[in-house]
């Protein structure tokens, strides 16, 4: 169940982002769309490779396939919508309390650095 969840949400993700890319290689340099179309693939290929062998060493340690599906599940709500997607949310800004919208690596009130380039929150959330 969850080689076919992981299988179909990245395919979801990719097929998407290569019907994006595609659609701008017409009106662009096609070459160059396709290069980026050849990594995405490649990258997600590397990254279910991953998760199969992150799988596989969770069960052989008694980690259940059940176990990590409600991890999942549990990680998705985390942002207060069942959706299958991670989005960033509100984040406190560390000097001067502000709410920092998603998307901002810095605070609008005070300038103070909140998010890494990788988004993830410095700060506390």
């Amino acid at each position: 169940m969850l080689d076919f969840y992981l299988g179909y949400a990245m395919g979801q993700q990719t097929t998407s982002r290569a019907a994006s890319l595609a659609r701008s290689a017409a009106a662009a340099d096609g070459t160059r769309h396709s290069n980026r179309i050849e990594d995405l693939n490649e990258r997600v290929d590397r990254l279910v490779i991953v998760l199969r062998a992150t799988l596989a060493l969770l069960e052989e340690h008694g980690i259940t396939r059940e176990m990590l599906t409600a991890k999942i599940d549990e990680l998705d709500l985390e942002d207060g919508t069942d959706d299958d997607r991670v989005r960033e949310g509100v984040v406190d800004c560390p000097s001067c309390d502000s709410k920092v919208a998603p998307g901002l690596r810095r605070c609008q009130f005070c300038g103070t650095e909140v998010r890494a380039d990788d988004g993830h929150p410095l700060g506390r959330v």
